[in-house]
């Protein structure tokens, strides 16, 4: 616990003051899930916006929860799966901007998966912008777009479906050594003495086994933009959620069609 608490000071105190903290919508949520804040356990719902910076979210077997953060990024949370949030920011934007290609103003997020799965879907990554994840075995720095972080006992795996990300073992000989991975790519990291960091191709049945989390990721992404709008501290993040274009027709039954004329 005291070392949950440094990492999540470390990270905060060097926010710049033109940063606010940003929010999540809660989009898709089964099972139990225990989400707190503070050591203040927080009930979750489907449609919920809430700060996120300084968070723990943990899921227990067949649950699973998808977030949407404020920079237009989905994070998938498997079953059996702890992850924390602990720092979550980003510049004040307008109005408008689609956040499903491109994200609407600089940010930083620094979290921490130490069991199970996640699976983070990002847009347009701004310049300036930093994403980093870690693990018991690996520093992940993602560029985008699709990132699979797998947690076991004696090692992590990373697995870039999309994008750029760069992976640096944590421990051993080979810590601070960091290896660029590129779309279909995946990386191996040991808990062994030299901290051993291995780069593979893929799997096409991984591959083909993550499809439904990606779609969920993705498809959450379409449902809420933000925006930045005044509040009684200065400015805050608002999340709206997108009504459909296309609303489904209303059945109208006309009287003649029923039996008896009722």
């Amino acid at each position: 616990m005291a070392g949950a608490v440094t990492f999540c000071a470390a990270v905060i105190a060097g926010s710049a003051q033109d940063f606010i903290p940003g929010k999540i919508y809660v989009a898709e949520l089964a099972g139990g899930i225990s989400y707190t804040v503070g050591g203040s356990p927080n009930e979750l719902k489907k449609g919920d916006t809430l700060p996120v910076q300084g968070a723990r979210n943990e899921t227990a077997p067949a649950a699973h929860l998808v977030f949407v953060f404020s920079n237009g990024t989905s994070i998938y949370i498997d079953e059996k799966t702890v992850v924390q949030i602990a720092k979550f920011e980003q510049r004040p934007f307008p109005k408008g901007t689609d956040l499903t290609v491109t994200e609407p103003s600089v940010s930083h997020t620094m979290g921490r998966i130490t069991q199970g799965r996640i699976i983070i879907t990002t847009n347009k990554l701004a310049t300036g912008t930093t994403m980093i994840y870690l693990t018991p075995h690996a520093e992940v720095k993602i560029r985008g777009q699709e990132v699979v972080i797998e947690v076991y006992d004696r090692e992590s795996r990373v697995y870039v479906v999309n994008g750029d990300v760069t992976v640096t073992p944590l421990g051993g000989s080979a810590r601070g050594i960091g290896q660029v991975l590129h779309t279909g790519q995946e990386a191996v990291v040991t808990d062994s003495p030299a901290g051993s960091l291995q780069v593979l191709t893929i799997d096409q049945g991984q591959l083909d086994s993550l499809a439904p989390q990606l779609a969920a990721g993705d498809r959450a992404r379409q449902i809420v933009v933000f925006e930045t709008v005044p509040g009684p501290g200065g400015p805050e993040i608002q999340a709206n959620p997108v009504v459909p274009t296309n609303l489904p027709v209303e059945l109208t039954v006309s009287p003649s069609t029923l039996r008896n004329g009722k």
